[in-house]
């Protein structure tokens, strides 16, 4: 609920736990909730995992023969971590224009905003550009770029308009999405007011199904890429946008409140149990989905209406969301996803033509995440370390040091 205009944060001091961890523009000292670092971490992990896995040639991960499922049940909903990575993105966001609406902080500055997030994507997502152009001209391994799709990449355009241009990385089509997110947040930021906020949800909700409709009778004729990128774009997924926002706004106003469920591990467990039905579901209907099934319109929104509940549970301290995520190894994923998410596709296809040829699909799996993995993660450390931190630093971003628990908004977009 939002108080009056002139309305004060509350004189008490919030016991330690209680806190609302600041972000982007909200003029205090960073206070991190670590294990939501660690959840994106995760996030990062099961969409490599999806990766390799598809690469392996799907096979079955059952434990023994006739067993009713397998790992294959969890890797092939991999691509999920996107939208992990969305909504949890709109949730740390929105945090600083919660606190601004409900309990009179200083109005975040958008250009300040603007520019986290543009260091926050394109320092690491121009060097890796840079690094395989330079490998695809000197070595001729890798695709090469015109004119036109150079300029597309350089401003994050290719999967606008009509007249699509394919991303030198698969996995970068996701960019635009969220940041032309990081433009409308400021916009409707404002809306998350006791009173608004339903027809905001509704607007959302409302706006996604029709887009996604409109998109997918435009591009029924298209091939499946250019359907999915035209379908994907924003408009198409401003609900889970949305909700997350909401969830995080949710987060504020509880917390300004003192208040918290009794069993945050109920919200917890109930909502993992929901999103795995949606994944039974959308595994059920794997075929038809593209063709126009009826999740193709709502699955995002479901998913993170399931979404929500975790993560608030997550940052309310539920001890399975703290013992599967607020640990060193995961918050360390967490610091450094951006770059995992950017470059293990780079670092998987090279290695997939020389695996042997006599492995099982399984052992083509496990060959390949040996070898991807550790890749993978060094790469990432190395982006982070000397691209995307020094850049953060710049542009007048927080940053702990290695190993310390990771930011809870100031570093959270853009799947990193």
């Amino acid at each position: 609920m939002r108080p009056g205009p002139d309305a004060r944060p509350p004189a008490a001091v919030p016991r330690s736990d209680d806190t609302v961890p600041a972000a982007p523009g909200c003029g205090e000292a960073a206070r991190t909730i670590p294990v939501l670092d660690g959840l994106r971490g995760f996030a990062a992990l099961w969409v490599l995992l999806f990766h390799v896995w598809m690469m392996a040639g799907l096979p079955s991960m059952r434990p023994f023969a006739g067993a009713p499922f397998g790992l294959e049940a969890f890797l092939t909903m991999g691509w999920a971590g996107v939208d992990l990575f969305f909504c949890l993105s709109a949730f740390l966001l929105v945090l600083p224009y919660a606190r601004w609406r409900y309990a009179g902080a200083p109005r975040p500055d958008t250009g300040r905003y603007l520019l986290r997030r543009v260091l926050r994507i394109y320092p690491a997502y121009l060097v890796q550009l840079g690094i395989l152009l330079l490998i695809a001209l000197v070595l001729g391994h890798g695709r090469t770029l015109s004119g036109h799709e150079l300029l597309a990449h350089l401003f994050l355009w290719f999967n606008l308009g009509h007249d699509w241009v394919a991303p030198l990385v698969g996995v970068w089509f996701t960019l635009p999405i969220e940041f032309s997110f990081y433009l409308v947040l400021p916009l409707i930021a404002p809306l998350i007011d006791r009173g608004r906020w339903p027809w905001l949800l509704l607007a959302s909700v409302v706006l996604a199904i029709a887009y996604r409709l409109w998109a997918s009778t435009l591009t029924a004729a298209d091939p499946l890429a250019i359907r999915i990128a035209e379908i994907e774009r924003l408009p198409g997924r401003i609900d889970q946008f949305v909700i997350g926002m909401l969830a995080g706004a949710a987060f504020v106003a509880a917390s300004i409140q003192r208040w918290r469920p009794r069993r945050p591990t109920l919200w917890f467990w109930g909502g993992v149990a929901g999103m795995t039905l949606l994944s039974a579901a959308m595994i059920r209907t794997a075929d038809s989905y593209w063709s126009g099934h009826p999740l193709l319109y709502v699955w995002h929104g479901l998913f993170s209406l399931c979404l929500a509940p975790v993560l608030l549970a997550a940052a309310w301290g539920a001890r399975p969301g703290s013992g599967l995520f607020d640990n060193r190894p995961m918050r360390y994923l967490g610091k450094t996803s951006f770059g995992i998410y950017l470059w293990h596709m780079p670092i998987l296809i090279p290695i997939l033509p020389h695996l042997p040829a006599s492995l099982s699909p399984a052992g083509r799996f496990w060959a390949l995440l040996a070898l991807v993995l550790p890749a993978t993660l060094l790469v990432a450390h190395l982006s982070y370390v000397w691209v995307e931190r020094p850049f953060q630093r710049g542009g007048g971003l927080r940053v702990r040091a290695p190993g310390a628990a990771g930011r809870s908004g100031d570093d959270c977009g853009a799947n990193g």
